[in-house]
């Protein structure tokens, strides 16, 4: 069975109503190495939910009613995720996978990108994921080991009405053509996107040119906008962030 913060994300990524139970899970991805303090009644209080709902939801993801149950539950499955991770990545080298991928700069200056990527990750609060449904779920993985490190990764849903982007946000455009990113800005310009750091992850090379510049940051991937290809190359891309990630940050501050 899934560790409860995979069950949690297959819910919140999912998520097509702004009720309690989505209120619940961005509460708790979002305060994510906070849980062996939290209370029931500070959750309760700050995510704006009831006892009632938050109790039906638990139930739903396979625990008992009891706060006591989940609490305990939720921070052995975190352990246990820590440990799957630090198997998986003993020995692991970004360096080697990075000599084997497809891509039209060097080994050496993939290596700063995903490095310098890294530290932009390290320094906001909230990393969101912005694309199309398949590309997104490529991204769950890097989504749930950067939860796990104690980065809030969410995915982007436009029925949340308290969205809006600030200095402390990362945007996370996944789009082969760039189209995702450029709708994004004409129609949702209310979020102040503008404010926060943008990537781009791309196989279009027009947004490489100063004056078709969308983002802060692009990283393009080779190809025609080929979505086979591009799925592939994304798989790669989210494993080396999160394994650069891991390496840069999480095993300094462990």
């Amino acid at each position: 069975m899934d560790v409860l913060l995979a069950r949690i994300l297959k819910f919140l990524n999912g998520a097509l109503f702004y009720d309690d139970s989505y209120k619940f899970c961005t509460y708790l991805v979002d305060h994510y190495l906070e849980m062996e303090t939290m209370t029931k009644e500070r959750i309760l209080k700050e995510a704006g939910i009831s006892q009632e709902n938050m109790d039906d939801f638990v139930s739903r993801l396979g625990c008992s009613f009891r706060w006591e149950d989940f609490h305990k539950t939720f921070l052995e499955h975190h352990y246990t995720r820590l440990d799957q991770i630090r198997g998986r990545m003993l020995g692991l080298k970004t360096s080697d996978m990075v000599k084997t991928m497809e891509k039209d700069v060097s080994d050496e200056e993939m290596l700063e990108l995903l490095a310098m990527l890294c530290q932009e990750i390290e320094r906001h609060k909230r990393i969101v994921l912005v694309g199309a449904l398949y590309p997104m779920s490529i991204a769950v993985e890097f989504q749930t080991d950067l939860i796990t490190f104690g980065k809030n990764v969410v995915q982007f849903h436009n029925f949340d009405p308290t969205l809006t982007f600030t200095e402390d946000d990362m945007l996370v455009f996944i789009s082969a053509t760039g189209r995702a990113m450029k709708g994004f800005l004409n129609f949702r310009g209310d979020l102040n996107p503008e404010r926060a750091t943008s990537l781009l992850i791309t196989q279009n090379p027009v947004y490489m040119r100063p004056e078709h510049k969308i983002s802060d940051h692009v990283l393009r991937l080779p190809g025609r906008y080929d979505g086979v290809n591009f799925n592939y190359q994304l798989m790669q891309i989210f494993d080396l962030l999160r394994i650069q990630y891991y390496q840069q940050y999480y095993l300094g501050n462990a």
